[in-house]
């Protein structure tokens, strides 16, 4: 039988002998803001304008293939912010003082956690297939509009789901949960627990989470980029026709756009973070430097949800069907 170690008992087994650059009590800051406050807020904002556009979509029907893509990144922050909303939840001093018999952090971090992990690389996967089909679109639009039909765009949808979601099972093989006696309560709880599958697995699973997010992320830059400068080429050329396809599409375009920016924007502590775990070994969940990895995580975690929260306001602004959709769903007068 496999022998289990506590990660619980390690963390405070490690404070003891070591001095950590953030403290409990900074650390306690950084999750109220993130996790209970300002995250929490955000969160609830994100699940009910993302079940609106979800409605929106499927009003709007799937003959276009962007409105398939964007009900597939819809679905996905929808699933990463009901994850990050029970895991916030499990973060509020009223939870804690609960006095239940587990550890909420360990807990949450691997049940609904590493969930909302899995479902922001399919948002990162879904992202980067929608930024890369909008850069061919401009680049090769004959070859590509033959290629990317409805029923074809559906279906790379649907699979992106399971194939970015699996990145996150190798956790599973490692950890588990247990009970142990904890020290810093002084009673025994159900909390995490690595076994000795960990170091194999952990490597395996360092490289499909950095390769994923990673190769995403900059697959996303790159395409932004392309498909910025292809706008800006043939914006000139574009400003002397009054073709409506045309104007339509130029919206899309943007809106796509806009999309990745603030994708890249609120991904970019993900990158660092990935990176700086690579140099410093002790930067783990139970290393030495657990409090400030935790720190690091709720930073990420609240940058993820205002990625997942702000998309309505980039399909609002830009795309009149979703406006008169979404005023025809609230019963609004629709003004032009």
């Amino acid at each position: 039988m496999a022998s289990l170690s506590n990660a619980s008992s390690l963390l405070e087994t490690s404070l003891v002998g070591s001095k950590q650059l953030i403290d409990d009590q900074l650390a306690q800051v950084f999750f109220f803001v993130n996790y209970v406050s300002l995250g929490q807020g955000v969160n609830v904002f994100g699940i009910l304008s993302n079940l609106l556009s979800i409605l929106v979509f499927v009003k709007l029907g799937f003959k276009e293939t962007s409105n398939i893509s964007l009900l597939g990144l819809t679905i996905s922050d929808l699933c990463s912010l009901v994850t990050l909303f029970l895991f916030n939840l499990c973060q509020t001093p009223e939870f804690y003082n609960l006095e239940l018999p587990f550890e909420p952090y360990d807990v949450a971090f691997l049940t609904v956690g590493w969930a909302h992990v899995g479902f922001a690389r399919v948002t990162c996967c879904l992202t980067a297939f929608i930024i890369l089909e909008r850069c061919l679109c401009i680049v090769l639009p004959l070859k590509v509009k033959t290629i990317l039909q409805p029923r074809r765009t559906a279906l790379t949808v649907i699979i992106i789901f399971p194939i970015s979601y699996a990145s996150i099972f190798p956790i599973y093989c490692t950890a588990s949960l247990v009970y142990s006696f904890s020290q810093f309560r002084n009673k025994t709880l159900l909390v995490m627990a690595y076994n000795d599958l960990r170091l194999e697995m952990e490597s395996v699973s360092s490289v499909v989470n950095n390769i994923i997010p990673v190769s995403c992320f900059i697959l996303i830059v790159v395409c932004t980029a392309i498909t910025v400068y292809q706008l800006n080429k043939k914006s000139k050329w574009r400003a002397l026709t009054s073709n409506i396809s045309e104007s339509r599409d130029r919206k899309l375009e943007k809106m796509v756009v806009l999309i990745s920016a603030i994708f890249i924007v609120c991904y970019l502590p993900c990158e660092i973070l990935f990176v700086w775990m690579l140099i410093d070994p002790e930067l783990r969940f139970d290393g030495q430097q657990s409090n400030l990895f935790k720190v690091c995580v709720s930073i990420l975690y609240l940058a993820e949800t205002l990625n997942a929260s702000t998309n309505i306001f980039v399909y609002y602004s830009l795309s009149s069907k979703y406006q008169k959709t979404v005023s025809a769903l609230l019963g609004f007068r629709y003004l032009k």
